[in-house]
């Protein structure tokens, strides 16, 4: 019911086309690789742009949609499963083994639960969301061996604070990773970028109560559809936006556009002159470029050299 309300809601928001609920599912190895996920499938893109699906779960036995994909603790790639029953590894040759819960280990946690977003760090913590519809929403922190408390969250809403005290809204439909200094950055209601402390402290990085589009510093800029996140090797936080726009949170919190019109299109070309179709997902390759996903076409976008080309488009 839940993953029913949200896409119903975000296509009244944004307009998007009727489909089964989109995530950030994109990710690039140090080969230069892509990875994006396509419902029951992980689709990878060689460097020469032939694309071939190393994972496909046809009878939806393992799971029937894969929303996000993170980095393991071990550089390997992991992904969530949409009925939130485990996280899976899998290889650039498609090998696919279960992470979360351990093989024999019949944990009741969900994580994943209808496309939720999902992170783990380094120390190999996953953190999950635990919520009701516009009654609670907690992030919930589980070791390795399987001990899991609430780092942050409580009743819905919106409150900067510590642990219980902070609120959040709708994450149903975001992103959130897992920062090199063990903090978690997260989209919260399409219009914020929050941070989440290993002390379980809640900041708000950028955004703010209405959705719009607004450059400046932290809470005065808006968002208008915060999806997908990524950071690059300055510290800066590149944010999807699904009406769009490609945008920067500095490393001081200063929000810039990095790229599009935000005007609905596909057109390739100079940074702030490309268009984008409802993109969710964006990942940082080694060497700095951007590779940017529009799901519902299957289409990956390559920011490189201040121009916005594409690398792919349908499934293999």
């Amino acid at each position: 019911m839940k993953a029913a309300i949200a896409f119903f809601v975000l296509g009244l928001l944004f307009g998007f086309s009727a489909q089964a609920h989109p995530g950030s599912g994109l990710a690039v190895d140090a080969q230069g690789r892509v990875f994006f996920t396509a419902g029951p499938m992980i689709v990878m893109v060689e460097t020469n742009g032939v694309a071939r699906t190393i994972v496909y779960d046809a009878k939806n036995e393992k799971f029937y949609q894969l929303h996000h994909i993170q980095r393991a603790p071990d550089g390997g790639w992991l992904t969530a499963s949409d009925v939130g029953n485990a996280i899976w590894r899998f290889t650039p040759e498609g090998k696919l083994s279960r992470f979360y819960p351990p093989e024999n280990d019949d944990r009741p946690l969900r994580v994943g639960s209808g496309g939720d977003p999902f992170a783990v760090d380094r120390e190999g913590n996953v953190y999950a969301v635990n919520s009701r519809q516009n009654s609670f929403t907690q992030i919930l922190k589980v070791s390795a061996e399987g001990r899991v408390r609430v780092l942050a969250g409580g009743d819905w809403g919106f409150a900067d604070g510590q642990g219980a005290e902070a609120k959040f809204g709708d994450l149903h439909g975001g992103s959130m990773i897992a920062g090199p200094d063990g903090a978690l950055l997260l989209t919260d209601d399409y219009a914020r970028v929050r941070r989440v402390g290993s002390n379980g402290v809640v900041t708000t990085v950028a955004g703010g109560a209405t959705r719009g589009f607004a450059n400046g510093p932290g809470v005065e800029a808006r968002f208008n559809g915060a999806t997908g996140l990524a950071l690059d090797a300055q510290g800066n936080v590149l944010v999807v936006e699904f009406s769009g726009r490609i945008r920067v949170i500095s490393p001081t919190r200063m929000v810039s556009t990095l790229a599009g019109t935000g005007r609905k299109g596909s057109k390739d070309g100079p940074l702030l002159e490309a268009t984008f179709d409802e993109p969710t997902g964006i990942a940082v390759a080694p060497g700095g470029d951007l590779f940017v996903l529009e799901p519902h076409v299957h289409r990956v976008r390559k920011i490189s050299a201040g121009r916005v080309i594409t690398i792919h488009e349908g499934l293999p």
